[in-house]
């Protein structure tokens, strides 16, 4: 069974968006998780592929969210625009 778990990282980055972009990225989660009960990628999330265990999706047009994936959790990280995933990106690359 696969598990999805949200860091507090997460969490700080939701509350900072609006609430128009807080119901796009509750339709994306909800995409993201049928993904994970069926394991059949949605054409509008646009899963892809972005380090060893690290995947990004599309909610809208300019807001991205990170999720990290440990054997059957997947932890999500980061949502924000391409510019705050660059910045986690470097940051995370660095380390």
């Amino acid at each position: 069974m696969k598990l999805i778990k949200v860091l507090p990282s997460f969490e700080r980055s939701v509350k900072r968006l609006n609430f128009e972009d807080k119901k796009r990225l509750a339709k994306s989660l909800e995409l993201f998780n049928n993904f994970l009960l069926t394991a059949q990628i949605p054409s509008g999330l646009c899963l892809k592929k972005i380090d060893k265990d690290k995947y990004e999706f599309r909610v809208d047009i300019r807001l991205r969210v990170i999720v990290k994936q440990e054997k059957d959790t997947f932890y999500l990280v980061l949502a924000g625009s391409h510019d705050k995933i660059r910045q986690y990106l470097r940051r995370f690359r660095n380390k």
